[in-house]
């Protein structure tokens, strides 16, 4: 590695760190749903050994009637007790592995290639990627899925390399914690396994004793499978699949079909049946994933995982991206570009089966591909220019970078750190200190929409006992999606409130949206819970008032 080599690298983790951690404990404003389910889980498994369910140590953890994946609440339970349930301690993990690895990819791609120039932008390339930096930021299990298979790579391709069993058992391993790592891996790191054993498979086969490394990653990877495809968390699966709304079959496939006057016929039912709908709708979904919207435009739908106004990567990687895909394609004969191409390809599989797609977290497997292929596209694009150029361009290249960070940064902790509170937990985090006031602290709680999980974000920033939890919390019937919310635990309760009868109960909280309490009951408000904005978020009744 070059003295140059050696300082730009250092820079560019430098740049990539500040990105990921500079106040990370208040951008994004207050945890997400997700953040502080996990955040809580750590702290109950660290407190008691059991879940929120009360299951000792389980290797699937049922949330909301959901399914997490293990690894990253166990990894995120020292942070916890490092700095207690809080955003720092349950979004570290993932900016740590953020920041990783941007290094990783450098490594990856030094190895791939071969050129230092390729590995440097590639690094450069993701340490600046708004779609890493974000969701480096947040609580992500695909996030640290990426570093694992990222590190794995490197291992298999230097395990081939110097026919080395150790490390080739080694990248074994951490192929297969991608499996315990994020649901979209189950797909992805099976197909990118694929890929690299039919690219590079006979030099695979050259390293002594290869089965090994492939019959210990199978064990493991056969253990969490048993817990997902076969235990209860299919739920998981089968309710984000494009089938998971009840009445897509109806809307879909039954109406369509009303239209002809015979619905039954086999040439209609041919045409309108789950098969063809899935095939179309998988088809559409991949191809909206690779689409200028998605990836240069505006991103996702889910607010969790994209910022408002901006895409998933820079405008000006637009061009860039294209260059590089072409210049991959045209050197498809090595197996470096095949298997990014590959990567690439594979990238959206996952995200394109769901009923939401395109989506930001599930197809964030691809980012390392598409920031290999960006890296490509601005090194041909240097190289094929005119010397007399090329000082310019890069000065073309950089400042467009500079300009586009530049309004990123500004969207994102100016008017998103703003704007966008009501989807994190900032109101509940204000909301909680009222509820466990002093003068509140016996009087009972009735908190409306149980559907939004308002339970887990008060357990989270109460620092709630997991003990007491395990044993007093109360649920509602599981939805016909497989959902479960929570109705109450010790003095809480979630539901609708009756506003004639609720407000003659002593000793009681009413806690809801502003414009739902009876204007007749204002001079009972004790509290109003204000976002960044001044909006009004939550407002709280004294019924003793």
């Amino acid at each position: 590695m070059s003295k140059f080599g050696k300082i730009a690298l250092i820079g560019i983790i430098l740049v990539a760190s500040f990105l990921r951690l500079y106040r990370l404990d208040s951008v994004p404003p207050g945890v997400n749903r997700d953040e502080a389910a996990i955040g809580f889980t750590a702290h109950s498994l660290a407190t008691t050994g059991r879940d929120e369910y009360g299951k000792i140590l389980p290797l699937s953890f049922e949330s909301f009637g959901d399914w997490k994946m293990p690894l990253y609440i166990y990894a995120d339970i020292p942070f916890i007790h490092l700095f207690g349930e809080s955003e720092l301690a349950v979004r570290l993990p993932s900016a740590l592995a953020g920041i990783l690895g941007v290094a990783g990819l450098y490594v990856l791609a030094l190895s791939l290639f071969g050129s230092e120039p390729l590995a440097l932008l590639a690094a450069a390339v993701l340490a600046l990627m708004p779609w890493h930096i974000h969701i480096s930021r947040v609580e992500s299990e695909s996030n640290a899925a990426v570093f694992m298979t990222i590190v794995g790579s490197i291992l298999f391709l230097s395990a081939i390399r110097k026919r080395s069993l150790r490390k080739l058992v080694f990248s074994s391993l951490l192929f297969a914690s991608t499996y315990y790592t994020y649901h979209g891996n189950h797909i992805f790191t099976t197909l990118l396994l694929m890929g690299l054993f039919g690219i590079y498979g006979k030099d695979a086969a050259k390293i002594s004793r290869w089965w090994i490394a492939v019959a210990i990653g199978t064990v493991v990877t056969a253990i969490i499978l048993s817990a997902t495809l076969l235990g209860a968390d299919r739920t998981k699966i089968s309710g984000i699949s494009i089938f998971g709304d009840p009445t897509t079959v109806h809307n879909n496939i039954e109406l369509p079909r009303l239209l002809y006057p015979n619905p039954n016929a086999p040439p209609v039912r041919l045409i309108y049946n789950r098969v063809t709908y899935g095939i179309s709708t998988v088809y559409q979904n991949y191809l909206r994933s690779y689409g200028p919207e998605f990836l240069f435009i505006k991103g996702g739908g889910n607010s969790a995982h994209n910022i408002q106004g901006f895409g998933n990567l820079h405008p000006i990687e637009a061009p860039l991206l294209l260059l590089g895909i072409t210049w991959l394609i045209v050197n498809r004969k090595k197996k470096s570009a095949q298997l990014i191409l590959w990567w690439i390809a594979i990238g959206a599989v996952a995200a394109a089966i769901t009923k939401d797609a395109p989506h930001s977290n599930r197809m964030f497997a691809v980012v390392p591909g598409f920031a290999v292929a960006v890296a490509s596209g601005i090194l041909w694009l240097l190289t094929e220019t005119p010397k007399r150029w090329r000082a310019g361009l890069a000065i073309i290249l950089i400042g467009s970078y500079l300009a586009s960070m530049a309004m990123y940064l500004n969207q994102y902790y100016v008017h998103f750190a703003k704007t966008e509170a009501a989807s994190w937990g900032y109101g509940y985090k204000k909301l909680t200190p009222v509820l466990f006031s002093p003068e509140n602290i016996h009087k009972q709680v009735i908190m409306t929409h149980p559907e939004t999980s308002p339970y887990i974000y008060i357990l989270f920033y109460s620092g709630y006992s997991p003990r007491s939890y395990q044993t007093e919390a109360r649920r509602y019937s599981t939805s016909s999606d497989g959902f479960t919310d929570v109705s109450g635990f010790g003095r809480f309760s979630f539901r609708a409130i009756d506003w004639t009868k609720d407000p003659s109960r002593k000793h009681t909280l009413l806690v809801t949206k502003p414009d739902e309490v009876p204007r007749a009951l204002s001079p009972k408000i004790i509290a109003t819970i204000l976002l960044p904005d001044n909006t009004e978020q939550f407002v709280v009744v004294d019924t003793d008032k």
